[in-house]
């Protein structure tokens, strides 16, 4: 009895010891949300700008934990797409309709299909709060690219621009073994853009926004823990 109890206290601190210092892998995917004014949509009605702001994110994040602080990169993606369709006589709110010459009342085809990629280096701390819990807090500063495969007029068209950002991100992970956990995650990015580059209808040109366009993300995910 005695034997068992000591190799049961000694598999616990064994737990322990590789919780505090080991490599870190999380991998997540869920809801995204952008809160700010989306860039470069071919409509801007209300109701269509919705539909693009909410969309499917994950991310990846590779860290090296020693006792309760972290430092490692984050990788973190958000998709969304809309379609609709209009009169060509009820396009003003599309960008640059001027290109293209139409017939009055054609039913036309436009789409968006956002792709944002945000890479950064992360610093943070895991917190035990029992033992198989723990919160972990990370937050860093990194670069965002934002891309709009997109069809106006039934046309191509690429909306593109990069900035920097920064994040913030909170999780609670449950190790169920020494190297297994899963863990619930929320993550903010702050980010937006100056200007944007177009390719369409046989032109690239640059639109220049003075109030910038938010990049801003909201997203909350599910995810695996795995330690090494």
């Amino acid at each position: 009895m005695v034997g068992a109890v000591f190799a049961q206290e000694e598999s616990d601190n064994s737990f322990q010891e590789k919780s505090e210092n080991s490599f870190v892998a999380f991998l997540h995917a869920g809801y995204g949300y952008l809160p700010g004014k989306t860039s470069g949509l071919t409509n801007s009605s209300d109701s269509y700008v919705k539909t693009l702001s909410s969309g499917m994110s994950w991310n990846v994040q590779l860290y090296y934990q020693h006792k309760k602080l972290i430092a490692g990169l984050l990788y973190s993606g958000y998709n969304s797409s809309g379609s609709l369709k209009y009169d060509s006589d009820n396009f003003s709110t599309v960008m640059d309709p001027s290109q293209v010459q139409l017939k009055p009342a054609q039913r036309l085809n436009s789409s968006d299909n956002i792709l944002t990629t945000y890479i950064a280096p992360q610093l943070g701390a895991n917190i035990p709060v029992g033992e198989h819990f723990s919160i972990a807090f990370n937050g860093g500063i990194g670069g965002i690219w934002y891309r709009n495969n997109s069809t106006v007029h039934e046309k191509d068209r690429k909306v593109t621009g990069s900035s920097l950002g920064l994040n913030l991100g909170v999780k609670g992970i449950y190790n169920f073994s020494r190297h297994f956990g899963v863990s619930l995650e929320i993550l903010g990015i702050n980010a937006g853009l100056d200007s944007v580059d177009i390719e369409y209808h046989d032109e690239n040109f640059k639109v220049n926004y003075p109030d910038g366009l938010s990049l801003n993300q909201l997203t909350f995910s599910l995810g695996l823990k795995y330690s090494l």
